[in-house]
């Protein structure tokens, strides 16, 4: 009977331990959090696939080689091209599978999303309640095979070294528990689906040069995890590929951690009327480019990742809602969170926002013009509805900030994890967060390309390595 360590227990060291004992193998199961899942209940659940019963049903023609393209134009050919083709050809069979242990998706799904740059089909699909369906879903499969003596859960343990032999291959995986109780595990094989590191300042800057850390206050992206496997000598790249998401607000501009995902810039949902201006005062790009990819970029160039979202009465009284919150509680941030922004005049404004005043009026002004001649003539701008001339005047602090790490352990086409000579490690493999999200995605952000491969290299290696 094969023995596996599952270092993990969130949305890609559940389904591989289930899957592992779904196939007769003897799993250990060790969490460093309190309760299993990770990230799911705060998780989308998006997952992009070609060639499911979804699309089936609908009568969608879609192929794994269209989805793999899709995915190498979107992100300019710079992820991994051997670790998403491996991502693209199981990802249906994860969807089915899904299905099969009772996660519902909405009747009209696969969709086509406009919240990253659009694949060219409907592949696209996240649960009825999110992630936290497919938490729901797993939970009776784990406690089942626990009851059965085939997964042995310990929570409240977190892996603490990686030990090697000679030839580079794992001899053990020690642990410790809450009460400090070190214990060392050996088994046939070992998989590393231990999270991130974006709640570690420190590592992020050393993993990811020359950019920031903004990011939500989330516990268990603590990157320990991380810390052990470069000491064990694993190779862990990706982070000059990061690109943080567009939306996030800090709810205290003195902590990193505390941004929320809080503003609408999706165009195709909502078409600006706002503009976006740099901590020069001046605009940067056309808030309505149809591509996200082109809109994330042009942020991500700004200085410390950050733009102000800039308006005025008129068009806070008459625009649908750019924040997640209705009038009321727009004030009451504007009233007690700094970066909501309200002035009586320009010259107001400007003060709190910190900006050059020249540039800022200049900024102002010629947009005027620009709305009064219906043609941007910077930026190509298309949205036009009216002019930012009736005060009060409002800013929003923005920050382009990272959910998922963008680093991660280095792996080869089948998930084994690499050590800092490039050589495969041979009873060592790497999924999820862990290996980085960059790795699939490369610079840019593709839908359904995070909790999709997360689920996918989770369920297929505890698949693959019960039969091992």
């Amino acid at each position: 009977m094969t023995h596996l360590v599952v270092i993990g227990a969130g949305m890609a060291g559940l389904p591989c331990a289930i899957r592992a004992a779904d196939a007769g193998a003897q799993v250990t199961l060790i969490e460093s959090a309190d309760n299993v899942g990770g990230k799911l209940p705060r998780s989308s659940g998006q997952i992009s696939a070609a060639g499911t019963r979804l699309q089936a049903e609908k009568g969608i023609v879609d192929s794994a080689d269209d989805h793999f393209a899709d995915v190498m134009r979107i992100c300019h050919e710079t992820a991994d091209p051997n670790v998403v083709r491996l991502a693209v050809n199981h990802a249906a069979a994860t969807v089915d599978w899904l299905q099969d242990i009772g996660v519902r998706f909405p009747p009209d799904h696969p969709v086509i999303s406009y919240n990253h740059d659009v694949y060219r089909t409907r592949r696209y699909q996240w649960p009825v309640e999110k992630g936290k369906s497919i938490l729901a879903a797993l939970r009776p499969l784990l406690a089942a095979h626990i009851k059965a003596g085939r997964i042995d859960l310990h929570l409240n343990t977190a892996m603490t070294a990686i030990d090697r032999d000679a030839e580079g291959a794992v001899t053990a995986i020690r642990v410790q528990n809450a009460d400090g109780a070190e214990e060392t595990l050996q088994a046939d094989a070992y998989v590393m689906t231990c999270g991130g590191y974006t709640n570690d300042p420190e590592l992020f800057r050393e993993l990811t040069p020359r950019k920031p850390v903004f990011a939500a206050h989330i516990p268990i992206s603590n990157g320990k995890a991380t810390r052990v496997a470069q000491a064990a000598g694993l190779q862990v790249d990706g982070g000059d590929h990061y690109m943080g998401m567009l939306g996030g607000v800090l709810m205290d501009p003195d902590d990193p951690l505390s941004v929320t995902f809080a503003l609408n810039t999706v165009p195709q949902d909502r078409p600006p009327w706002e503009i976006w201006v740099n901590t020069s005062g001046e605009r940067f790009t056309r808030e309505d480019h149809p591509s996200a990819t082109h809109r994330e970029h042009a942020v991500n160039a700004q200085d410390n990742l950050t733009f102000f979202i800039v308006f005025d009465e008129g068009i806070r009284q008459n625009a649908p809602l750019i924040t997640a919150t209705n009038d009321a509680a727009l004030k009451q941030l504007i009233d007690s969170n700094p970066s909501y922004m309200q002035g009586d005049t320009i010259a107001d404004l400007v003060q709190k926002m910190g900006v050059a005043p020249d540039r800022f009026t200049n900024t102002i002004a010629h947009y005027n013009q620009v709305v009064a001649m219906r043609h941007d003539t910077a930026f190509g701008r298309e949205s036009l509805p009216r002019a930012i001339d009736t005060p009060p005047y409002y800013a929003i602090q923005s920050v382009a900030f990272a959910m998922p790490s963008p680093a991660g352990v280095a792996v080869d086409g089948d998930l084994h994890a690499l050590d800092t000579d490039g050589r495969t490690v041979p009873n060592l493999f790497a999924a999820g967060e862990f290996i980085g999200n960059t790795r699939v995605m490369g610079n840019a952000y593709v839908s359904g390309m995070g909790v999709g491969p997360t689920v996918t290299f989770g369920r297929l290696l505890g698949e693959r390595l019960a039969l091992r």
